[in-house]
């Protein structure tokens, strides 16, 4: 009995390994042809005529974003300075007010916007 178990095993192994054997090998996997891309004829035309339009527009951009990011951010000092009167004027065993909190959700909208400026 161990025999025929031993030599079944033997068998299955030897099967396996001779379908190994004739397995195809996978595709080498060829590299892409990089083909040119020509813009249409009319693009060139539109680039030169056009080619100050978006650079300004650009800056413009840029520029206005600048301008509200320094106004939130002025906004945001004032707010801070505000809240940091009020809880001084705080004692310890205090209870916060309802506008300190209302203060501090407005300072983290301000900074929400701040972040958002400084990703674009």
């Amino acid at each position: 009995m161990p025999d025929t178990r031993r030599l079944f095993v033997h068998q299955l192994l030897g099967a396996t390994g001779s379908l190994l054997l004739f397995q195809a090998s996978p595709p080498i996997p060829q590299p892409r042809k990089r083909t040119e891309v020509d813009p249409p004829a009319g693009e060139d035309q539109q680039q030169s005529a056009s080619a100050d339009g978006p650079t300004s527009l650009h800056r413009a951009r840029l520029q206005q974003q600048e301008k509200e990011f320094r106004q939130t951010l002025e906004r945001l000092f004032v707010r801070v300075g505000d809240l940091k009167g009020q809880v001084q004027g705080l004692n310890g065993s205090d209870i916060f007010s309802v506008s300190v909190f209302k203060q501090t959700q407005e300072i983290e909208k301000l900074a929400k916007q701040l972040k958002n400026y400084s990703r674009a």
